[in-house]
């Protein structure tokens, strides 16, 4: 009788999660589409984003654009009076948190903007917390600007919260289209002027040979032999310019080195400093120091920025890696200047190389006539625009503070097996990494992971703590995230603890075995959905969290986010049991862990820490260790003894006579 009610349970529960499967795909479906599909481009919508013209033309050219047409009195055929576009027709594309973000650009014969539209972009938030780039103004702070400023995050325009690399991802895309759109259709606009001939000059320096630079004075080395005969060799270019810094080290190391030094709000040009060698003693930044005249500058922290280890570019095998010096305003480029380093066998005793800036680069960085003959040539222009500036330099150290005394506080609540203090933990983790902060880990970071490689977790240095913490804790001990560190886990165990124990239930075995797979096949389809469709982000359907910490627009992920958080009143950690995609993935890492929970004999016969365990993973002496999240609950036990582990296993064995005792490990 109870093996027919135990198979028509199990047979409900498939109905049940074969029609909330059901239910899910027809109505998350046509959100996914409608989340994927560009808006079209007709005339009411160029029409938004360049009110002043009376008509448009097809998009033509190279690059492609719409040129806008208004009526002049007097005249028989309308003028030119600006030029739309859209980002990635004008490659390379700024990609944001997730994917690149396109853009319709609308810009005067002056290269000013007159407006911006965002039409499509495939990021996590949008979903989670709805149209974020149109709803906070974003926008709009990019009208009237010239293509001739900076276009910086936190400086020129203000970011979204959260949202700093999409932000930067528009902010640049609109510059670098925008400056390649004037130098190809406004050779008369300030723009194009003023910079002196740019594509001409960078086409010139595009041709030179490293030879050639070095002959020019535009390459100058510095070899320091040591006490021990070892050398270390150092290179210096002077990149000022951001087309010359794309054509030395390749667009997406000067992208990030350009953008960690602009975020910082020094200002000043980029040298180059490359590192190559076989010095005993590696290379210091902080030895380094630039002269003029009398005056010293020591290269600070903040001064210095990675570029990356000379993989594109010009510098391509040149060097093992670059960095690169940001020089102070006060040194004038237009006069000779020397780089020193301090090779640290007496005091100060520095070691340089004397630096003049070839014409050809100063006059491309100053706006100044380039000499005749290159002006005679013709050229495409060039688009506009490290790793460790950004992660040290440009950290928030408030912020970070704050995640290490929260880190500090899980090892200490976790190794003291203390009730007490884990919950202390896991209100702090629910209020500062839910609520305020909002620098938790989610499936999200592993799929974009896979679509943009470490550079994602690169850019953001508490996010980087908090990713290198999961590895390292999950890989020695288990799921120590889960326990403590994940905000909705948090507030789960919350729900548990106070919703009353006759409402809470368990699944039957047999069930709860093979529901705990649903979070790995939703881990599998995530997965395969990231490589073969890259396009298409679903997981904000399986991430309840992001719908509640970062308060979504969405009623259907509220319906989501409800249906999980009654399903905790009745099962405990229900989310985290069935449905968690970034568990699946520590779970299966934790399959590793050398460190695990103590078990002992008379676990064999005791019930106590397999009724306590929030996620089901006990079973008699047993843990299913991939499905346990270190909560600490069944080792609390075991030290109080609060179960047949009070008593010998004599006294056990004397209890139970059909009992043979077996050593536990």
């Amino acid at each position: 009788m109870r093996l027919c009610r135990l198979n028509s349970l199990l047979c409900g529960f498939k109905l049940f999660i074969s029609g909330l499967t059901i239910a899910i795909t027809c109505l998350v479906m046509p959100s996914v589409l409608a989340q994927y599909s560009s808006l079209v481009i007709d005339e009411a919508l160029l029409k938004e984003v360049m009110p002043e013209a009376d008509s448009f033309s097809e998009k033509s050219g190279n690059p492609p654009v719409y040129r806008a047409y208004k009526s002049v009195e007097g005249s028989a055929e309308p003028s030119v009076i600006g030029y739309l576009f859209v980002t990635p027709d004008l490659p390379p594309e700024e990609i944001g948190y997730a994917a690149p973000i396109e853009v319709l650009v609308g810009m005067d014969i002056e290269g000013t903007i007159t407006g911006m539209k965002i039409i499509f972009y495939r990021e996590s938030y949008r979903s989670i917390r709805g149209d974020f780039l149109a709803t906070e103004r974003f926008p709009d702070q990019f009208k009237d600007k010239n293509i001739s400023e900076g276009f910086r995050v936190g400086r020129d325009v203000d970011g979204v919260s959260r949202a700093t690399i999409s932000s930067w991802a528009v902010a640049r895309g609109i510059r670098s289209s925008g400056r390649r759109v004037a130098r190809a259709y406004m050779k008369d606009s300030d723009f194009v002027v003023n910079s002196g001939g740019g594509a001409v000059g960078l086409r010139y320096l595009a041709e030179q040979s490293w030879e050639q630079m070095l002959e020019s004075g535009l390459v100058e080395t510095l070899d320091i032999v040591q006490d021990d005969l070892t050398e270390l060799k150092l290179t210096f270019i002077y990149m000022g310019n951001d087309g010359m810094g794309e054509q030395l080290v390749g667009i997406e190391d000067y992208s990030r080195a350009e953008r960690e030094a602009s975020r910082r709000g020094r200002g000043g040009n980029m040298v180059i400093v490359g590192v190559d060698g076989n010095a005993s003693m590696p290379f210091r930044q902080e030895r380094l120091a630039v002269q003029q005249g009398e005056s010293i500058f020591p290269i600070r922290r903040d001064r210095f920025v990675y570029v990356g280890s000379a993989e594109a570019g010009k510098i391509t095998g040149k060097f093992r890696f670059a960095g690169a010096i940001v020089l102070d305003r006060q040194i004038d480029i237009t006069q000779e200047f020397k780089i020193l380093y301090d090779t640290g066998n007496t005091v100060a005793s520095y070691e340089g190389a004397t630096y003049k800036v070839p014409p050809v680069p100063l006059a491309l960085v100053q706006g100044t006539p380039l000499p005749a003959e290159l002006l005679a040539n013709d050229s495409d222009g060039y688009d506009d625009d490290g790793v460790y500036g950004k992660l040290i330099n440009s950290a928030p150290w408030g912020e970070v503070a704050a995640l290490l005394l929260l880190l500090t506080l899980v090892m200490i609540s976790f190794l003291r097996k203390s009730s007490a203090l884990r919950w202390v933990t896991l209100a702090c983790t629910l209020i500062y990494l839910g609520f305020i902060n909002g620098t938790f880990l989610s499936i999200s970071h592993v799929t974009n992971g896979i679509k943009l490689g470490p550079s994602l977790f690169l850019r953001d240095l508490p996010l980087l703590i908090i990713v290198v913490f999961t590895l390292v804790t999950t890989l020695f001990w288990g799921r120590v995230f889960c326990s403590s560190l994940c905000p909705f886990g948090a507030l789960q165990d919350f729900i548990t603890r106070f919703v009353p124990r006759r409402f809470q239930k368990e699944l039957p075995q047999a069930i709860h075995d093979k529901a705990i797979y649903i979070k790995y096949a939703v881990l599998a389809l995530l997965i395969v959905t990231t490589l073969s469709y890259s396009e298409i982000s679903i997981f904000q359907y399986f991430e309840p969290f992001g719908t509640l910490f970062y308060q979504s627009q969405s009623i259907l992920l509220w319906g989501i986010l409800i249906a999980f958080l009654l399903a905790s009143t009745v099962v405990s950690r229900f989310y985290c049991r069935y449905a968690c995609p970034l568990g699946a993935t520590l779970g299966v890492i934790a399959l590793i862990s050398p460190w695990r929970i103590k078990r002992v004999t008379q676990c064999q016969v005791c019930k106590v820490c397999e009724g306590a365990c929030p996620t089901g993973a006990i079973r008699g002496p047993d843990i299913d260790f991939k499905e346990c999240v270190r909560c600490d609950i069944c080792e609390i036990k075991l030290i109080n003894k609060a179960g047949v582990c009070r008593h010998s296993v004599e006294k056990v064995a004397a209890r139970h006579k059909s009992w043979t005792p077996v050593t536990v490990t």
